[in-house]
């Protein structure tokens, strides 16, 4: 710990010395918040970014590393470099957060374990957007906790990483755009492979995606990836194997005309999932499974006076599975959606929302949203918010069973009422955050059992209530920059009387401190800690450190995760692994 504070010191006091500042993240528009994107100025809603200069800084290597940085996320991992991560915001359970790429639906309807196959490499990222709070009201079902959305890079650019590291690590990633390509084209491939940490733990990936323009109105994006790992004690006591695959393609129309601003977007989402309970025992407990889901969506905006904006759409789509488990089942679904932002005054804005889905199977749901933001000063700002938010039931958590698993078919679908508020200011370079928030949550799903002698069974927990508080600061330079987060949850099920898999299984305290800065003659240091205490009594710091050297065109840097070896558990029974170096270059055109 005292290495860790010597080296946050130092490099802190370097960043300190660097001047000029960077632009500020207020000339930003951000996507997430709103179904019309916004200027960071009009925001009403609690949306924290990081973006590719800062993940470039800190040598981030995953999406979920990154996402440890941002205040109120979890990232519960079952492997490292994103082999397997359930991502929680704001204390929710895995499957109550939405995971979108390029406002692109991930969440599976087999299972929220799969919302974490993020079909991206780093290379390709221009920044990630986390709305903190319930989010149905603009991108439908799962959106309670929070929205996480994954940017593609728009600039031209062209480059390619290489590592190697212990365990038999080895990854290459590549990213281009412009330059020989077509203009507003992005290529984009990944691999890694690892033997593992540890028995079981071995893993491989890798994929490709290429997304562009075709003219001035139609843009289209088409990604691949395959995974195959050792998922030793992933979903109980038994050294298990999995292999995932996934393909999604998307086609975008847009015009202008007028004042008026339409976009109609078609996707597809094909997902697999090869599961084999015990590696030692082909066909004991296997099974696989199919998913696709299918939308198309229709949206329209237009301002309606100097102080108004206006925006409403509509969607249509369904979800089907063919498993070897689960059966074969599928649902249709609809829903119909407006939004309206108003400006009372120059320097306050309201905005209500409300959407209406329609399922087949579930029933129908409504997620309404009221906000509202004002800056009493140019540089403070005051925000409060208030929405109603859903999930319905996974293909598993309706029909699976194993050794140690059995779901129930007549599960309700959740929701929940959220508050929050919060203040932002922005002054001399710095940026910093509160927040606090009360989520309400019915009909709550989680898998429960007696005692641990029984089986998990899938249940609708009456009611959940979910408080906390979240805090960040930022303050960027040209090369360097400071980043600290901290967040406070507690969760009451006072009607959850058995033992609970999900629902009870979250970060009480969790606190981030990232530093990257040049230190000399070329060298430049990052520093990440990522410190969490756990509901189950686990307390960990994970420390990360970078140091790069710039030669030519080519970075070379070495690194090394969870520096102060510390051991540590995210999912029950799944060991995380200890201190891992890895050194390799990126070479940029």
């Amino acid at each position: 710990m005292r290495l860790t504070v010597l080296l946050l010191l130092l490099v802190a006091t370097r960043a300190a010395a660097q001047t000029p500042p960077a632009p500020p993240l207020r000339e930003h528009v951000v996507v997430t918040a709103t179904v019309a994107p916004v200027p960071f100025d009009a925001l009403t809603r609690s949306v924290t970014t990081i973006t590719r200069e800062e993940l470039e800084k800190l040598g981030v290597t995953s999406v979920a590393d990154a996402l440890r940085l941002l205040p109120g996320v979890d990232a519960k991992a079952r492997g490292p470099r994103d082999v397997q991560t359930d991502f929680s915001i704001r204390a929710a359970a895995f499957g109550q957060s939405l995971v979108l790429v390029d406002g692109l639906r991930l969440n599976d309807s087999q299972s929220g374990h799969h919302n974490g196959d993020i079909p991206m490499p780093l290379a390709a990222i221009d920044r990630i957007e986390v709305l903190a709070g319930t989010g149905s009201a603009v991108h439908g079902a799962d959106a309670l906790g929070g929205t996480i959305n994954i940017l593609s890079r728009r600039d031209r650019h062209a480059l390619a990483t290489v590592a190697i590291g212990q365990h038999g690590y080895v990854s290459a990633q590549g990213s281009a755009s412009g330059l020989v390509l077509p203009e507003a084209w992005l290529v984009t491939g990944w691999g890694a492979r690892s033997s593992g940490f540890a028995f079981d733990r071995d893993f491989a990936y890798g994929g490709g995606a290429v997304r562009g323009r075709l003219d001035d109105r139609w843009t289209v994006d088409v990604r691949h990836q395959r995974k195959a790992f050792g998922a030793n004690q992933f979903y109980g006591p038994s050294p298990s194997k999995e292999w995932t695959d996934q393909t999604l393609a998307a086609m975008a129309w847009q015009r202008t005309a007028d004042a008026w601003a339409a976009t109609v977007r078609v996707q597809w989402r094909n997902h697999g999932d090869h599961f084999r309970w015990d590696i030692n025992r082909p066909g004991f407990a296997e099974n696989e499974h199919r998913t696709d889901a299918a939308e198309a969506t229709v949206t329209v905006a237009r301002p309606v006076s100097d102080r108004a904006h206006l925006a409403f759409g509509a969607m249509a789509g369904g979800d089907w599975i063919r498993s070897s488990g689960l059966g074969a089942h599928r649902y249709a679904r609809a829903a119909g959606y407006g939004e309206l932002r108003w400006h009372p005054a120059p320097r306050a804005v309201v905005q209500g929302g409300l959407r209406l889905d329609r399922y087949s199977t579930f029933g129908g749901s409504w997620s309404p949203t009221l906000s509202s933001g004002v800056w009493l000063t140019p540089a403070l700002r005051l925000r409060a918010s208030t929405s109603r938010a859903f999930r319905i039931p996974t293909f598993t958590e309706l029909y699976y069973q194993d050794p140690g698993h059995l779901a129930r078919s007549d599960l309700r679908a959740e929701s929940g009422w959220a508050v929050d508020g919060g203040v932002d200011w922005t002054r001399a370079g710095w940026e910093l955050s509160f927040s606090a928030f009360r989520r309400g949550d019915r009909d709550v799903i989680d898998w429960v059992r007696p005692s641990a002698a029984d089986r998990w069974r899938t249940t609708n927990v009456r009611g959940v209530t979910t408080r906390g508080v979240e805090a960040s600061a930022a303050r960027r330079w040209r090369a360097a920059l400071v980043r600290l987060a901290y967040a406070a949850h507690d969760v009451d099920a006072p009607s959850l009387t058995l033992l609970s898999k999900y629902v009870l299984d979250y970060a009480r305290h969790s606190a981030s401190a990232s530093v990257a800065s040049p230190i000399a003659f070329g060298v430049r240091g990052a520093v990440t800690v990522d410190h969490r205490r756990r509901v189950d009594g686990q307390t960990y710091s994970l420390v990360g450190v970078r140091v790069t050297r710039g030669v030519g065109r080519a970075d070379l840097y070495v690194d090394a995760s969870n520096l102060l070896q510390e051991r540590y558990i995210e999912v029950p029974g799944v060991e995380m692994p200890g201190r891992w170096l890895t050194a390799g270059f990126t070479l940029r055109h």
